[in-house]
């Protein structure tokens, strides 16, 4: 309850400051997967219409809560609306919709009146008129749709970092934040599985050249601006390591499947082919829940478990020198390589996963903390005066 109230005082200081806030929110940490599990104790199968009334319970909790928290700093300021009362209309495909739409008078209304508006995210309502949910990170899509209806300045998520790295944090700690980034760049880091924000927002807000800043919810500044204009061009932009993935090796083009994995929600990691048959990467989450879809099922059969590392880049899969370097780093995990995947804007490598985060860590080192180190005159920056 401390963050809420703390989330609760930075979104009261900005309105005191003059900012014309609408807040979209998601669940609380691991909610969705809990409700998920009671789902799957009820029925095996679940899906459908009644899975989605239950999924869309942790935004409602979300914007209760928080609207309460800021209420109790200045009295009713905060208005809490449903994805259906902020207008937010859906395909009918359900757990993995579409926005289609975006009726948002009630949230210009609130607006109007001087208030903020607390909004759910992940969700919305069909046309048809049913509860609907839009996927893994269906929030952020939320965002961008209701920014772009509202005419707003630009979309802030507020994450649990402080921007968009050239790693993982988590994994890689000397990572630097990327001040800023194009679309482009955003794109290619979220379709290889990088977790900051989802494909289809960022897909969206590059379609209206909404402007996309993403910061640390703790304290509230942002790291890094997503736009059409960014202020650097790179050869190199990240390092993604997804250490669970599935690989598939396909025997011939399926042309129903990537249609098929659309449809269920799914966004590949990896898709090539050729006249000798092709690859297809999934992240692991995404490779246990084919087994539900046996059309998938059929498509796929059984993949082995590896871990995947993805240089992301405008020059990074040209055969120049990002490759030649990074292949220079790989030569120690040769033995543990099993699979090299080229395309002009990425260079992916199928490690097996400790190998996998040494060969991160290793090349991570070589390309972004070493060339930190070195002046454009070839001087460490501590030999500077």
């Amino acid at each position: 309850m401390g963050d809420v109230k703390a989330v609760a005082a930075q979104i009261v200081a900005r309105y005191d400051k003059g900012d014309r806030l609408a807040i979209v929110v998601s669940a609380m940490a691991d909610t969705t997967d809990k409700y998920l599990a009671l789902a799957r104790e009820a029925n095996k199968s679940a899906s459908g219409r009644e899975l989605d009334v239950l999924l869309s319970v942790g935004e409602r909790i979300s914007i209760a809560v928080l609207s309460l928290a800021i209420n109790a700093i200045r009295r009713d300021l905060a208005v809490s609306l449903t994805g259906a009362q902020a207008g937010i209309i859906t395909d009918t495909q359900h757990t993995t919709a579409s926005i289609v739409e975006v009726r948002a008078q009630r949230v210009r209304d609130v607006l109007a009146e001087g208030r903020i508006p607390v909004i759910a995210g992940y969700q919305g309502i069909t046309t048809d008129k049913n509860i609907s949910t839009l996927g893994r990170g269906g929030a952020d899509a939320t965002a961008v749709a209701l920014a772009i209806a509202l005419g707003a300045e630009r979309v802030e998520f507020m994450k649990d970092v402080a921007g968009i790295s050239t790693a993982d944090p988590k994994v890689i700690p000397a990572a630097q934040i990327i001040p800023q980034m194009s679309y482009g760049e955003a794109l290619e880091l979220t379709g290889c599985g990088a977790k900051i924000l989802q494909l289809p927002a960022v897909e969206l807000a590059a379609e209206h050249k909404m402007p996309l800043a993403i910061g640390d919810g703790r304290t509230g500044r942002v790291g890094t601006i997503v736009s059409d204009h960014p202020l650097a061009q790179r050869t190199l932009t990240a390092i993604v390591l997804v250490p669970s993935v599935t690989h598939y090796q396909l025997p011939d083009v399926p042309f129903g499947l990537l249609d098929a994995l659309r449809k269920e929600g799914i966004h590949p990691l990896v898709v090539s082919w050729g006249p000798g048959g092709g690859d297809l990467v999934l992240s692991r989450s995404d490779a246990a829940s084919i087994w539900s879809s046996p059309t998938l099922e059929a498509h796929l059969g059984t993949g082995r478990d590896l871990s995947l590392v993805t240089f992301v880049g405008p020059g990074a899969g040209s055969r120049g020198i990002i490759f030649a370097k990074a292949s220079l780093c790989l030569k120690s995990f040769a033995r543990q390589c099993l699979g090299l995947l080229l395309s002009e804007t990425r260079f992916a490598v199928l490690l097996e996963e400790d190998a996998a985060r040494a060969f991160a860590r290793a090349a991570h080192s070589e390309f972004f903390e070493r060339e930190a180190a070195i002046g454009p005159e070839g001087a460490a920056d501590s030999d500077r005066e």
